[in-house]
């Protein structure tokens, strides 16, 4: 089955946040089209699970649900989409942590100091459990469903991609310009680190290096840069230190899924479960691939120690309380996380 996926020109019609009317098109054959939007461009792994997941869709259901992708931002930048969602003026995303933790402040947990070093299968056995389905149950209070197999990883987050700017260690963070995922605790916690975070949609990140306004990007992934080809945009240096880990998840509007039997919502689920393992398996491959690649690029990275990344962490953790009170999260919620991962 083939997916569809549509310009900008075709969609700007119908491009619209807070309208509250579910974008759920009946077809002349009576079958359900989705809107699913991405900002990332077509080829990223997200985008690739969008695409194998709206495939499955299409044959599980046997094209009584077909899903259109919208790639780049063609219908809306990332908080906008989850902003659509919410309304039901969008059907379907995927979406990073860092981005939904704006409406959702608990997702930022895996980007907590209590996180720093956590390995990606300690992240997926402990959403998969009891602090998962709490966090899922959160996120289903913005009238936002999340399927049952929940997310993929996408990569550990480093603190630094720099464009002229080489960070050695910690100290060389202060005053750095960094554009950061719109998560308010990622934009504290950079800031505990001395640097000075913006939040930064994704499609402004090339112009804002272009013109001088950033000097690089924080707590973002390998993938990230290789994804973009910033270093035509300049960036050239990484500080490597694992701090904490993104993952993309799978939105769907609660008010579009209403719209669906029970069978075509059963059939959404399994379509995901499959997909999931698939997205897994493919996130791997491009994690190990990502950074050969932009060193072939000429980035140069820049190892944190041991002690370094200790030494960090202890501090982060001390600031960790006030960074959880400021940034809105459920402290009792963070506790709760914090020792399932310590248990395992």
């Amino acid at each position: 089955m083939k997916t569809l996926i549509k310009t900008a020109g075709s969609c700007i019609a119908l491009i619209g946040l807070g309208l509250g009317t579910a974008t759920l098109a009946a077809t002349a054959a009576g079958a359900a089209e989705l809107r699913l939007s991405v900002e990332t461009p077509p080829g990223h792994l997200r985008n690739r699970a969008a695409e194998h997941w709206a495939e499955l869709i299409a044959e599980k259901t046997e094209g009584s649900v077909t899903v259109a992708i919208f790639p780049a931002a063609q219908l809306y930048k990332s908080a906008d989409a989850v902003r659509a969602l919410a309304s039901g003026a969008l059907d379907m995303s995927i979406q990073a942590n860092p981005t939904l933790s704006q409406f959702e402040p608990n997702l930022s947990v895996l980007s907590l100091p209590a996180f720093y070093g956590a390995s990606g299968d300690e992240v997926l056995e402990l959403l998969s459990g009891p602090v998962g389905d709490e966090l899922w149950g959160m996120v289903g209070r913005l009238n936002i469903h999340i399927p049952e197999a929940g997310p993929f990883l996408y990569a550990p987050n480093n603190t630094s991609y720099t464009a002229g700017k080489l960070v050695a260690s910690y100290d060389d963070l202060a005053g750095v310009k960094l554009a950061t995922p719109p998560s308010p605790i990622v934009v504290n916690l950079l800031k505990e680190l001395g640097a000075a975070p913006q939040a930064t949609p994704r499609s402004e990140i090339v112009l804002q290096l272009s013109q001088g306004q950033i000097d690089g990007l924080g707590a973002v992934t390998d993938l990230t840069i290789m994804g973009g080809k910033l270093w035509e945009a300049g960036i050239e240096n990484v500080f490597v230190d694992n701090a904490g880990w993104g993952i993309y998840i799978p939105l769907i509007s609660q008010r579009s899924l209403e719209k669906l039997s029970d069978a075509e919502q059963a059939a959404i689920e399994e379509a995901w479960a499959e997909t999931v393992g698939w997205a897994n398996e493919q996130s791997a491959m491009e994690r190990a691939e990502a950074r050969s690649v932009n060193e072939s690029h000429g980035l140069v990275y820049t190892e944190a120690s041991a002690e370094q990344i200790e030494a960090m962490k202890a501090k982060l953790l001390a600031a960790q309380a006030d960074i959880v009170k400021a940034g809105g999260m459920d402290a009792g919620f963070i506790e709760r996380a914090a020792a399932a991962l310590n248990g395992m």
